[in-house]
């Protein structure tokens, strides 16, 4: 009986698809969801970027400043110290 009993133990715990991992499982999707979270925050911030970028001329103009662009006709001096 008390071998039946822990050979019953092994193939509930350390078995494929036993209670380890199972553990190992729940962890990793613990990861996973977080990971989801933070990307969904990302993606939150990032549709507003595009938002802003496709309604706010001001803000389009400065991102695109920012990045070296000028305007037709402009001159670009640069005054180095």
């Amino acid at each position: 009986m008390l071998a039946l009993l822990i050979a019953l133990l092994f193939i509930i715990c350390v078995s494929e698809n036993g209670l380890i991992d199972y553990l190992k499982l729940k962890q990793r999707i613990g990861a996973v969801d977080a990971s989801i979270k933070t990307l969904q925050k990302e993606n939150v911030v990032l549709k507003g970027e595009i938002d802003r970028l496709q309604h706010d001329d001001r803000y389009l103009e400065d991102v695109a400043r920012k990045n070296g662009f000028i305007r037709e006709g402009e001159k670009v001096y640069r005054i180095e110290k």
